[in-house]
C-alpha cells in the first residue's frame, strides 16, 4: 500500500460532521464514503505506515482533512484519548444521577444502560436523535452520556459475532488471506477488525482444517 504521510493535506471537498460518541474508525469510514474514497485508502493517509491496519489515526491529519479542529475531534469521538491517559474520569454524584435516570427511564432495560448507549454510538448506530429515540431518552441526557469524559462502569470489549465469524470462515474457505478479508470488511462491509485479530483467527481456522484432514 502506498503511503502518503509526508504529503501536504487540504480539507476534503465534502464536509462530514463527526457524531458524538462514535469511534474514529467509523468517522473515517463515513468521511471516505462521502468523498467517494475507499476507507482503507483514507486510513492510509491518516496513519503511520505501521499503524494503518491497527487504526491508529493521526488526529492532526484527520482534523485537516475533515475541516475540524483537533479539540472538536477530541471532544466528540469516543476513542481519541491517549493510550495512557493522564486523567481518569470517575463517577461523581452528578454522573451517578445521570446513570440512574437513564436506567430508570430507558425504553429498554438491562445491565449497564450507559455502556449500551455508548456502544450504539461507537458502532455508528444512528445519529444522536436516533439513539435518543431508540432508548426513549431526552437528547440532552444522551449528549451527556456520550461525552468522552463521561465515565463507564466497564471497559469496551469487541466481540466476534456469529455473523462475522461466518464471514471469516467464508473468506478462509475461499482461500483469501487475512489482509484480503480486512480490506473487504473495512471497505465494503463497514466492519472494523484489526488485522492482527484476523490473522489469529485465520491461524486457528488453518489448524482446524489440518486437524480435520488428519482425522479423515
Amino acid at each position: 500500500m502506498n503511503h502518503h504521510s509526508n504529503r501536504p493535506l487540504a480539507p476534503l471537498p465534502i464536509n462530514v460532521r463527526p457524531r458524538l460518541g462514535e469511534t474514529t474508525i467509523h468517522y473515517v469510514q463515513r468521511l471516505a464514503r462521502a468523498n467517494h474514497l475507499k476507507p482503507s485508502y483514507l486510513l492510509s493517509i491518516l496513519t503511520m505506515p505501521s499503524n494503518t491496519k491497527t487504526g491508529r489515526v493521526k488526529l492532526d491529519r484527520l482534523a485537516t482533512l475533515s475541516g475540524r479542529t483537533t479539540d472538536v475531534l477530541k471532544n466528540t469521538l469516543a476513542d481519541t484519548a491517549p493510550a495512557r491517559p493522564t486523567r481518569v474520569y470517575i463517577h461523581t454524584k452528578a454522573t451517578i444521577r445521570i446513570e440512574q435516570t437513564a436506567s430508570s427511564k430507558a425504553r429498554s432495560h438491562g445491565f449497564n444502560i450507559v455502556g449500551q448507549i455508548k456502544e450504539d454510538a461507537r458502532r455508528n448506530k444512528g445519529t444522536l436523535r436516533q439513539i435518543a429515540d431508540k432508548w426513549g431518552l431526552p437528547r440532552w441526557l444522551i449528549r451527556r452520556i456520550l461525552s468522552p469524559h463521561f465515565p463507564e462502569r466497564t471497559s469496551a470489549r469487541s466481540t466476534l459475532s456469529e455473523r462475522l465469524y461466518s464471514q471469516l470462515v467464508g473468506y478462509h474457505e475461499q482461500g483469501k488471506t487475512a489482509y484480503q478479508a480486512w480490506h473487504d470488511l473495512f471497505d465494503n462491509q463497514d466492519t472494523w477488525v484489526p488485522v492482527s485479530s484476523l490473522q489469529q483467527r485465520f491461524r486457528l481456522l488453518d489448524l482446524e482444517r489440518r486437524t480435520a484432514r488428519m482425522d479423515q
